[in-house]
């Protein structure tokens, strides 16, 4: 279903958010038991995101939804697992079909920008369905040339204009006009614009309940190729809201993002091992700046860039897996 083309080994901005994500799942687990939850994703040919969970959390209801059938002849051939259940169905027909029996964690991982709205629509149909504590992630692709590449005659300002004419088109009705201005459709700011239209469709979708709403608890963007965007939150009531943070302190988490702001960018530079473990061995109380002068290099021909991806690293360093070759 994610459509991925990059091997997950290969993908380590990726892997930074999935571990981001088992770590807020590990702040939730000290207000409910994670454990008791049901399980839904898009696995991928390894299910790989699957694999992690059951064996952090012992998640025993698991649900991968793939409509290719390829893909999906190998999900059965790698299932790591015998309590995942592998559907051959596309995400529109599980979700009309889904009917909420128990506490619920879904990862709505898209990767097509062409079915932006197909998607959110989705998005919105899922949260009408879900109840208090169960917990939505969605992944969207955040590159914005490949909604609206860029064009030889094309000045920067025609680009930002067709861009979001293109988003106003493409999402009518859930387009949040007041929000999202053409300054927001370059490369870097382009996932504060869709994290802004998920507000705006969470809110939507959410319209009417009185006791709970939908409550952001992180918002990433990354490349591991494409550009994406990822927006976890929880269903919340709203008179438990403070004993929900009081207990979790997710909103004491560096990396937690409860009001909407924009997107962290997860852009961490390719270490070496030698690299790594001496970074690692400054840190949490070294500064990346004192680092990257003490290293007497760049990671990028850009010291400007290579400070922002240290910066990044040194925030997301306890997520960043260690990835090397071994015999089986």
């Amino acid at each position: 279903m994610t459509g991925a083309s990059i091997p997950y080994h290969l993908r380590l901005n990726k892997a930074i958010d999935r571990y981001a994500f088992l770590e807020s799942l590990a702040k939730i687990d000290r207000y409910c038991s994670i454990s008791k939850y049901k399980y839904i994703g898009f696995g991928g040919h390894s299910l790989e995101d699957f694999k992690y969970i059951h064996s952090r959390f012992g998640i025993c209801n698991m649900i991968s939804i793939e409509q290719d059938i390829e893909v999906y002849k190998r999900q059965i051939f790698n299932q790591p697992h015998n309590c995942i259940e592998c559907l051959q169905q596309s995400s529109s027909q599980f979700i009309n079909e889904f009917q909420r029996r128990e506490e619920t964690i879904i990862w709505l991982d898209y990767v097509r920008p062409s079915e932006l709205l197909k998607q959110i629509e989705e998005f919105q149909d899922t949260l009408k369905k879900l109840d208090a504590l169960d917990i939505i992630k969605i992944t969207v692709n955040a590159h914005p040339a490949s909604y609206v590449p860029s064009q030889k005659d094309m000045s920067s300002f025609d680009l930002k204009d067709a861009r979001i004419n293109h988003l106003k088109t493409v999402l009518g009705d859930i387009f949040p006009s007041a929000d999202v201005i053409p300054d927001m459709m370059t490369e870097k700011n382009f996932p504060e614009a869709l994290c802004l239209v998920l507000k705006y469709a969470a809110n939507k979708a959410m319209q009417g309940q009185q006791d709970i709403y939908f409550q952001p608890l992180t918002a990433f963007s990354y490349a591991d190729g494409q550009q994406m965007l990822t927006v976890t939150g929880i269903i919340l009531e709203r008179n438990k809201m403070q004993e929900f943070f009081d207990q979790t302190n997710i909103d004491k988490w560096e990396l937690s993002n409860r009001d909407w702001k924009p997107p962290q960018r997860i852009n961490v530079p390719d270490l070496t091992i030698k690299e790594r473990l001496h970074i690692d061995s400054r840190l949490p109380n070294f500064e990346a700046k004192t680092i990257q002068d003490e290293l007497g290099f760049l990671f990028d021909s850009k010291e400007k860039v290579s400070l922002e991806m240290l910066e990044t690293y040194v925030l997301f360093y306890r997520q960043s897996p260690y990835f090397s070759r071994i015999l089986v």
